[in-house]
């Protein structure tokens, strides 16, 4: 992007913020993959259901659209999807500044995700645990 002439309106901190933000989401989004892996064993079933969770995760959001120009339809899920709070929060440090509002939600959202994925992964570990044990 810095080289098409992207920039950041946050600076060198936003570039570092960015980058941080991203693997917290990612760490916090890897919950459910483990939980699926821990529960099922097959690498094939998490392939396939990590594709299906990520497909609404990643689609049913502002990524492409803003809400208002989304399907009637699209529009109540993309307000409760916490990808939208991410991206909102990471559009945030790139184009507007650094916006609290942006980057509470986004923040909210990663604690969510992180909560839910996390627990399901412990609940599987454990059954599996008990399982094999």
């Amino acid at each position: 992007g810095l080289v098409s002439g992207a920039g950041f309106k946050t600076g060198l901190a936003g570039v570092a913020a960015f980058i941080g933000l991203a693997t917290v989401w990612a760490l916090a989004y890897s919950g459910f993959p483990y939980a699926i892996a821990l529960k099922s064993g097959s690498p094939d079933a998490v392939q396939a259901a990590s594709f299906m969770l990520f497909f609404p995760f990643a689609f049913l959001t502002t990524a492409f659209l803003p809400v208002n120009e989304l399907a009637g339809w699209m529009q109540p899920i993309a307000r409760w999807n916490p990808v939208t709070y991410f991206l909102k929060g990471m559009r945030s440090l790139l184009v507007t500044g650094w916006s609290a509002s942006a980057l509470e939600g986004m923040a909210v959202a990663v604690v969510v995700v992180g909560a839910a994925g996390m627990t399901l992964a412990a609940r599987a570990l454990k059954g599996r645990i008990e399982r094999e044990g």
